[in-house]
C-alpha cells in the first residue's frame, strides 16, 4: 500500500508527539525519583541526627570534654581541636554505617549566642569549611549547603549549649547515584525511542525514493520498449503496404527492423540480467576464455552502430597473457554494455580505445571514451542500480541505470575490480581487473 505525503505527515506527527510524551514522562519520573532519594537522604539524617545527639547527651563526659575543647580551640586560635575531633567521628561514624550514610561529610560545633538568635561557630574538623555564624539552628542550609542539624534536635538550644551541624560536600552526587539505575534506564529507553523513530524515518524515505525509482524505471522502461517497437512496426507496415518499394529501400527497412530487434532484444537482456542477479538464482558457468577474442567478437558486433555514427573502436589488446577463468556470457555482456554506454554518452564522433595491459595475478582491461565526462561528485553512485546521472543536451542517452551496476556486479562475482578516471568534457576511462583463476 502506498502511502499519501499528507498520510507520512500524519504518521511522523504522531510519532513524534508520542516520542516528545514518552520523553516527557521519563524526565518527570526522574525528577521524582531524585526527589523521592532525596526525601529518603534527609530522612535518613534526620535519624541519625536523633542517635548522635542522644549518644552525646547520654554521658557527661562528652559536654565537658567539648568545654575544654573550646577553651584549647580559642587559646591556641586554631579551627580544629584534634582529641574532640576524635571523639566526634568515635561517635559518628558507627551510627552513620549503621544508617547506611556512606558519604563525606564535614562537622561544625556552634555555640547559641545568648545576646542574639545567632549561633557562632566554636570549631569544626580538619579542614572545615564551616568557620560562619548561623542564623537559625533549624535552617542550616540558609547558605545553599547541603546541611543536617544534628544535636540541635535534642534539645541543647533550650540549654544554651553546643551544637552539631553537618555539611555534606557531595550530597547532590549521593543523590544522583542512588538514581542513576532509573537515570540509564530513562536514558536508554529514550535512546531506543529516538533511534526507532530515526530508524522508521529513513525506512519511510527510503520508501519514497524506491517508489519514485520505481516510477521512473517503469516510464523509462515504456519509453525504450516502446521506440523499437513503433520503429519495427513502422518498417513492417511500409513493406507490407508498398509493394514497389525498391531493394535498396528495403534493405534499409530490413537492417532497421533488425536494428531495433535487437536494441529491444538488448533491453531485455539488461531487465532480465539484473532481475536475476537481485533474485540470487544465478551462477557462473567459468571456463577458460581469451579476454582478446571475447573483445573482438564484441566489437565486430557493434561494427555497424559504431560506423553508422562515423566513429571508430582502436584496439590496443598488449597483454601477453590473455586466458581467465569466466563466464563468456556475462564477460561479453560487460565488454557490450561499456562500449554501449561510451556511445550513448559521446555527443561527437565517438573514438573508443579498448587496451589491455599484463597484471601479475591477472589482466588489465581500459575502455576509453571522448564521451561528457562524469563529474567527480556523482561518480560513487553511478554503479547504484537504477541511478541515472544528468545527460545534459545528450539526446541518446535513455536507460534504466542497470547497465553498470550489473558490471560492477558481475565484475565483483568473479573476485576482480572495476573503477573510473573521467572528467566533465574530457571523456571517461573504465578499468577492469580479472584474476587469471
Amino acid at each position: 500500500m502506498k502511502l499519501s505525503r499528507k498520510a507520512i505527515f500524519f504518521v511522523i506527527g504522531i510519532a513524534t508527539v508520542a516520542l516528545v510524551g514518552l520523553s516527557v514522562l521519563q524526565v518527570q519520573n526522574l525528577r521524582s525519583s531524585l526527589k523521592t532519594n532525596r526525601q529518603t537522604f534527609l530522612h535518613k539524617v534526620d535519624l541519625a541526627s536523633t542517635k548522635i545527639g542522644n549518644a552525646f547527651d547520654s554521658d557527661s563526659y562528652y559536654p565537658k570534654e567539648l568545654i575544654r575543647a573550646a577553651d584549647r580551640v580559642r587559646k591556641s586560635g586554631q579551627l580544629n581541636d584534634p582529641k574532640m575531633d576524635q571523639q566526634m567521628r568515635e561517635i559518628i561514624d558507627p551510627i552513620f554505617d549503621e544508617s547506611g550514610l556512606d558519604i563525606p561529610y564535614e562537622y561544625a560545633i556552634y555555640v547559641h549566642d545568648r545576646n542574639g538568635p545567632n549561633y557562632k561557630f566554636v570549631m569544626g574538623d580538619e579542614g572545615t569549611s564551616l568557620e560562619f555564624a548561623l542564623a537559625n539552628c533549624e535552617n542550616p542550609q540558609e547558605r545553599g549547603h547541603g546541611w543536617a542539624n544534628l544535636t540541635c534536635a535534642a534539645g541543647y538550644a533550650s540549654k544554651n549549649s553546643f551544637h552539631l551541624a553537618l555539611f555534606f560536600p557531595s550530597q547532590d552526587a549521593y543523590v544522583f547515584a542512588q538514581s542513576s539505575g532509573a537515570l540509564i534506564l530513562s536514558v536508554l529507553f529514550i535512546a531506543l525511542l529516538i533511534g526507532c523513530f530515526v530508524y522508521t524515518l529513513i525506512i519511510i524515505q527510503r520508501q519514497k525514493k524506491l517508489s519514485a525509482i520505481k516510477n521512473d524505471f517503469i516510464n523509462n522502461l515504456t519509453h525504450e520498449f516502446k521506440t523499437p517497437i513503433a520503429s519495427i512496426s513502422l518498417a513492417t507496415s511500409i513493406l507490407k503496404g508498398d509493394k514497389k518499394v525498391d531493394k535498396r529501400k528495403k534493405s534499409n527497412y530490413l537492417d532497421l527492423i533488425e536494428l531495433e530487434s535487437k536494441r529491444l532484444e538488448g533491453q531485455v537482456d539488461k531487465v532480465l540480467q539484473i532481475a536475476m542477479i537481485d533474485s540470487g538464482n544465478f551462477t557462473l558457468e567459468k571456463k577458460q576464455l581469451d579476454v582478446h577474442e571475447v573483445i573482438n567478437q564484441v566489437v565486430e558486433s557493434m561494427h555497424l552502430v559504431v560506423s553508422k555514427r562515423n566513429g571508430d573502436i582502436d584496439l590496443k589488446l598488449n597483454a601477453t597473457k590473455s586466458e581467465v577463468l569466466a563466464d563468456r556470457t556475462h564477460l561479453v555482456n560487460i565488454i557490450y554494455n561499456l562500449i554501449d554506454n561510451a556511445l550513448k554518452y559521446t555527443v561527437d564522433v565517438p573514438h573508443i580505445s579498448i587496451t589491455t595491459y599484463d597484471s601479475s595475478q591477472g589482466i588489465e582491461i581500459s575502455i576509453k571514451d571522448n564521451g561528457i565526462g562524469i563529474g567527480e561528485e556523482i561518480q560513487k553512485y553511478i554503479f547504484d542500480k537504477f541511478y541515472r546521472a544528468e545527460t545534459g543536451n545528450v539526446q541518446n542517452a535513455k536507460g534504466f541505470g542497470l547497465g553498470l551496476s550489473y558490471v560492477k556486479k558481475i565484475i565483483d562475482e568473479h573476485k576482480g575490480q572495476v573503477g573510473l578516471k573521467s572528467k566533465p568534457n574530457d571523456g571517461s576511462e573504465f578499468l577492469l581487473y580479472f584474476p587469471f583463476s
